[in-house]
């Protein structure tokens, strides 16, 4: 039985190691954690700065038995090995060279063969993610972001890394077209209308709160990874904590009513998740915000859902190979 609070908080109480390919490599990872926290470019309220020691704290609440899910029935420990690659040490009011940062450590972990979670930090935090698996990547890439804001904008009084870009500056990468991107749960009025003309210009699929009362989320979550996954070599996933309605998680710089429920992200991620995801990152937790914890719970449990569902088709994939190779002898 793990210890709950006990030790250094890492994520799942993984061992700490430094984002170093050799490093991560001597120790078998093949998951690699790495946290920005930092906040320097949100137009709303500070505090995601802190989101990811909250993250890694809240995890070791699911940390019994090695990461046991019952929902997938699967061990998490049983099918990949963590590293907790610490903090990058971001660059006050400085994004670009905070990115750049980000861009080099993940390099890291990616040529270590580690599957590469991020945890935010504002939701800038998927622009270095996103520009470091399109890089690694052998072919085009898919784009899948759970929001409630679209996160189109080309530039925020003049700063093309702020958080209310990302999925722009995804746009700019060169193996990525608006017709392998989607975004669920948008809504309210917090999304300005240039937004949504960029979404439309480019092709984004959009798939709003109203479209999941609809269609409900099992054929949304499934659309949104026929778009990412068709015709590409991997999906870049993104969860802006927002996206969940303010009565589940009110520890975020954005909230908003009218928003997804806890039951909709999960039944959402264990579908997208199902899919060619190539890395993660869990952003725009902001703990002061929330002085229960809960949302920095809701944070972890949505990086364990997406790494359960990869130790499922992990485990899958082994299991229908062991059965071709017997099938074969």
């Amino acid at each position: 039985m793990a210890i709950l609070h006990a030790g250094i908080a890492t994520f799942l109480q993984a061992p700490p190691l430094a984002p170093d390919r050799d490093a991560l490599r001597q120790a078998g990872a093949t998951v690699g954690v790495l946290g920005l926290p930092y906040d320097s470019t949100t137009v709303t309220r500070p505090g995601a700065s802190h989101g990811p020691r909250a993250i890694r704290d809240a995890s070791s609440h699911f940390s019994f038995g090695g990461g046991y899910h019952l929902d997938y029935d699967v061990t998490i420990s049983d099918h990949l090995t963590l590293a907790d690659c610490g903090d990058v040490d971001g660059a006050p009011g400085r994004a670009q060279e905070t990115s750049d940062r980000t861009e080099l450590a993940l390099d890291e972990i990616w040529v270590a063969g580690c599957f590469p979670v991020l945890l935010g930090g504002d939701h800038g935090t998927t622009i270095p993610g996103a520009r470091a698996a399109a890089r690694h990547i052998d072919g085009p890439m898919g784009f899948v972001m759970f929001d409630t804001h679209l996160d189109t904008a080309p530039e925020i009084d003049g700063e093309p890394l702020s958080h209310c870009c990302p999925a722009h500056r995804v746009l700019d990468l060169p193996n990525v077209e608006g017709r392998n991107m989607a975004i669920i749960g948008a809504h309210g009025a917090a999304n300005p209308k240039l937004e949504k003309d960029v979404a439309d210009e480019h092709g984004i699929s959009v798939f709003t709160v109203r479209d999941i009362d609809r269609m409900g989320i099992d054929e949304v979550a499934r659309r949104a990874l026929e778009v990412a996954a068709g015709g590409t070599a991997g999906v870049y996933l993104s969860v802006d904590i927002d996206v969940l309605d303010g009565a589940f998680a009110w520890g975020t710089c954005g909230p908003e009513i009218g928003g997804m429920t806890g039951r909709e992200l999960v039944r959402g991620l264990e579908i997208v998740a199902s899919g060619p995801i190539v890395a993660m990152d869990c952003v725009e937790v902001a703990p002061f915000l929330d002085a229960s914890g809960n949302t920095a719970r809701v944070g972890a449990r949505v990086v364990i859902d997406v790494l359960a569902a990869r130790a499922v088709r992990l485990r899958d994939g082994a299991a229908a190979g062991a059965g071709s190779a017997a099938a074969a002898s």
